[in-house]
C-alpha cells in the first residue's frame, strides 16, 4: 500500500478516534459474599447497585492499551497486573462502596459493548463523552479534564518543525483510538498519520527517525522529555475543545451512577486523580524504559 493510501485509512481509523468495537466474553459466574449465584443475584436485585452490593464486587471493563490511564504490568505476580490511573479510579470507587474491584480486559470497543449489554458494571477507559456513546451509555460526572495537546521533536529539528505547516508531508505518530489521533487527523490533513499501540509507541517511533513528531498530552510529553534529553517540544499546541474524561455504566441504572458519581465528586474536590496520574506516568515511562 502506498504511504498515500495508508495516510487515507489511517485517518479514516482516527475519524473513529477511541472507538474501537463489539461482542464481549465477560460474562462469568461469580460468587457473592453470601453465596448466591449470579444469576440468582441478577434475578432477584432491586437494581444494579444493590446487585454489585450483594455480589460483593464490581465488574469494570477496561483497555490497557492506552498509558497512563491503564496498561499491562509485565511479570507481576498475583494481584492485579495493571496500572494506571483509571485503575486507581476503580479501586477507589470499588473501596467506597465495599465491594472488591474485578477487572476485566478487552478491545477498547468490546468494552463499549460489554457495558452497553450489562456485562461489565463500569468501564474505564480515558473516554471522551461524544455524542454517539452516549446512545449506548450513561456518562459519570467528569473526573479528569485533558492538558495541552503538543508534539514532541528531536531537539535537532527545533528550528525546522517549529510550525504546523513545517510537517507537511512529514510523519507524525499518535495512539490508536486517542484524541491525539483525532486531533491530527482534523489538523494535519497533510501529514501523515501513524497509529501505534500505545503512547510508548510514538515516541519510539520519534526515537527511530520513522515519525517527525510524536503527538502526546502535555502531561506525558513532559514525562518523556525528561527521559529523553533529546526530545523536545516543537512550540505547536493543538487547539481542541475539553469535553473532560468520564467513565460508563449501563443505560437506566440511576441508583449505580449516583454512587459512583459522590466517590467521582470526592476524588475531584481533593485532586486525587492527578495524584494517580501523575504515579502511573512514572509507572508507564519506567515500563518503557524496560521495554525499549
Amino acid at each position: 500500500m502506498s504511504r498515500r493510501g495508508k495516510k487515507i485509512l489511517a485517518v479514516c481509523l482516527a475519524g473513529l478516534l477511541a472507538l474501537s468495537g463489539s461482542g464481549c466474553n465477560a460474562s462469568a459466574t461469580l460468587a457473592s459474599v453470601s453465596g448466591e449465584s449470579e444469576e440468582a443475584v441478577q434475578r432477584t436485585a432491586k437494581n444494579r447497585l444493590d446487585a454489585v452490593q450483594r455480589l460483593g464486587k464490581i465488574r469494570i471493563g477496561i483497555s490497557a492499551d492506552y498509558a497512563p490511564f491503564a496498561f499491562e504490568i509485565p511479570g507481576e505476580a498475583g494481584g492485579i497486573p495493571y496500572g494506571g490511573s483509571d485503575i486507581e479510579l476503580g479501586k477507589y470507587i470499588a473501596q467506597k462502596l465495599e465491594v472488591e474491584a474485578e477487572f476485566v480486559e478487552m478491545e477498547f470497543e468490546d468494552c463499549m459493548a460489554a457495558v452497553e449489554e450489562g456485562s461489565v458494571d463500569l468501564v474505564l477507559l480515558g473516554m471522551l463523552p461524544e455524542p454517539d456513546r452516549k446512545n449506548r451509555m450513561d456518562f459519570t460526572e467528569v473526573y479528569y479534564r485533558p492538558g495541552k495537546q503538543v508534539i514532541v521533536i528531536k531537539e535537532s529539528q527545533k528550528g525546522k518543525l517549529s510550525e504546523a505547516e513545517a510537517f507537511e508531508d512529514k510523519t507524525l505518530a499518535a495512539q490508536y483510538g486517542s484524541l491525539q489521533a483525532q486531533l491530527v487527523a482534523e489538523q494535519f490533513p497533510c501529514s501523515y498519520l501513524e497509529l501505534t499501540e500505545r503512547a510508548s509507541g510514538a515516541v519510539l517511533m520519534l526515537r527511530l527517525g520513522t515519525a517527525a513528531g510524536a503527538v502526546l498530552d502535555e502531561a506525558v510529553a513532559q514525562k518523556v522529555i525528561k527521559e529523553r534529553p533529546e526530545l523536545v517540544l516543537s512550540g505547536i499546541e493543538l487547539p481542541y475543545e475539553s469535553k473532560g474524561v468520564v467513565g460508563g455504566i449501563k443505560q437506566g441504572e440511576t441508583e449505580l451512577l449516583t454512587a459512583i458519581n459522590a466517590v467521582i465528586e470526592e476524588v475531584v474536590e481533593e485532586d486525587l486523580y492527578f495524584d494517580w496520574l501523575d504515579a502511573a506516568n512514572e509507572q508507564a515511562m519506567t515500563l518503557q524504559g524496560t521495554i525499549h
